[in-house]
C-alpha cells in the first residue's frame, strides 16, 4: 500500500506545474495506518514540500494529521458544492495540483480559499476537542460580565464559558504552513492571488463564528446561561463561499501589484475601462472578495459522458443531450417509534429516475 501511494504521489508531482504549490499532494498521503498517521515520517512520503513545510511536518506530526483531514474535507465539500455545475471541482485531471488549478481562474480562487479555510476549520475544532496538545479552547470573547449577580440579569443575559473553537490557532498554523510556497514568490502575480484568496477563506471563517449557548437550572429553567463561540458547519460555510465565487473580481498585474478591473464604462474621454484600488491590506472593499487573473477555461471541452446531471442536464451536458434511467429501489417508510428506544420501519419500493450525459 505504501509503495503504491508513493508511486501515485510521484506521478502527480511529475505532472504538476511548477507554479502550483505541491502541498496539495498531502491529500493523497496515507494516514490510515496508526503507525504512520502521527509519525514524523508522514510528510517524507510527500514530494515537493518546501524545507519549512517538511520541518513543520517533522515537529508537529499530530497537527499535520488534522491539517490533512481539513484539506480532504475541503476538496470533498468543493465537489459536493459544484456537483450540479459544468465544473464539478474536478482536481484529478490528471492529478491534484494540475489542471484546472494551473489556470488562475475564479475556480482556482474558490479552491484555494476553501482549502485554507478547511485546514483552519479542522485545526480549530481539534483544539477545542482537546485533540492537539499545543492548543486548547479559543479565546473567551468580551461580553457580559461573568461576575454580575444573577438577580440583576435579564433572561437573555449570559456568561461566556465553555470551550470555543480555536480559530485563531487554526488560522495561524494554517497560514504558516499553507502559505509557505507563495510567500517565497510573493512578487509573482499568481502567488499574490493565491495568498489573497487564502486570507479571504480564513477571514470569512473567523467572521462566520456563531454563539452557542446552554441553559443551567432546575427542571430545564434557565437560571444561568453559558455561551461559547463555534464555527459554522463546513458545508454551510462552503455555500457562503460559493456566493463569493460567483462575485469574484477579475484583476490585472501592474508593477508587481494587483488592481481590480472596474466595470467597463465609456466617458467623455472615450476610455472603456480603468483600474482602481490596489489589493493590499488597506483595500477594505476587497478584503473579503475572491480575485482571479484568468478567464475560466471551456469546461465543456471535458468529456462529460455518463456524468450524472440531476436536474441541471442542460448546463452540465453542454448541449450533448442526456439519457434517463429508471430503477426501483428499497427505502424505509412508515416508521414508528416503539417504546422505549427503537424505531421500526417498513420497506417500500420507490421508482427513481436518474439522468446521465451522453
Amino acid at each position: 500500500m505504501l509503495i503504491r501511494s508513493l508511486l501515485v504521489l510521484a506521478c502527480l508531482l511529475a505532472c504538476a506545474p511548477t507554479t502550483v504549490n505541491s502541498w496539495w499532494l498531502l491529500s493523497k498521503a496515507d494516514t490510515s495506518s496508526p503507525t504512520t498517521s502521527n509519525s514524523p515520517i508522514l510528510c517524507k512520503n510527500v514530494p515537493g514540500l518546501t524545507p519549512q513545510q517538511k520541518r513543520m511536518c517533522h515537529e508537529n506530526p499530530n497537527i499535520i494529521k488534522y491539517l490533512i483531514s481539513g484539506l480532504r474535507s475541503a476538496l470533498h465539500t468543493c465537489e459536493y458544492t459544484f456537483q450540479r455545475e459544468a465544473w464539478n471541482c474536478t482536481l484529478t485531471l490528471p492529478g491534484v495540483g494540475t489542471s484546472p488549478l494551473q489556470i488562475a481562474s475564479r475556480e482556482s480562487a474558490y479552491v484555494y480559499a476553501i482549502s485554507a479555510a478547511g485546514v483552519s476549520h479542522s485545526l480549530a475544532r481539534a483544539c477545542s476537542k482537546g485533540l492537539i496538545d499545543d492548543c486548547g479552547c479559543g479565546e473567551t470573547p468580551q461580553g457580559t460580565d461573568p461576575t454580575s449577580s444573577t438577580a440583576s440579569r435579564s433572561p437573555s443575559d449570559f456568561v461566556w464559558a465553555g470551550c470555543s473553537d480555536n480559530v485563531k490557532f487554526g488560522n495561524a498554523f494554517g497560514r504558516k504552513f499553507v502559505d509557505q510556497y507563495d510567500r517565497q514568490h510573493a512578487t509573482e502575480p499568481r502567488s499574490q492571488m493565491n495568498l489573497h484568496n487564502n486570507r479571504v477563506g480564513r477571514r470569512l471563517l473567523a467572521n462566520a463564528m456563531n454563539r452557542e449557548c446552554k441553559c443551567h437550572g432546575v427542571s430545564g429553567s434557565c437560571v444561568t446561561k453559558t455561551c461559547w463561540k463555534v464555527m459554522p458547519k463546513f458545508d454551510e460555510f462552503a455555500a457562503r463561499l460559493h456566493e463569493k465565487y460567483q462575485l469574484a473580481k477579475l484583476v490585472t498585474n501592474n508593477d508587481q501589484k494587483l488592481f481590480v478591473r472596474s466595470t467597463p464604462s465609456a466617458g467623455l474621454s472615450g476610455r472603456t475601462e480603468r483600474y482602481v484600488k490596489t489589493l493590499d491590506a488597506s483595500s477594505k472593499q476587497m478584503r473579503n472578495e475572491l480575485i482571479y487573473l484568468d478567464a475560466s477555461p471551456n469546461y465543456c471541452a471535458i468529456d462529460v459522458k455518463d456524468r450524472e446531471c440531476g436536474d441541471k442536464c442542460s448546463n452540465i451536458c453542454c448541449g450533448r443531450g442526456w439519457r434517463t434511467t429508471r430503477e426501483i429501489v428499497d427505502e424505509p417508510c412508515h416508521c414508528q417509534f416503539v417504546w422505549c428506544c427503537e424505531v421500526k420501519c417498513k420497506t417500500c419500493k420507490k421508482l427513481v429516475e436518474r439522468n446521465f450525459c451522453l
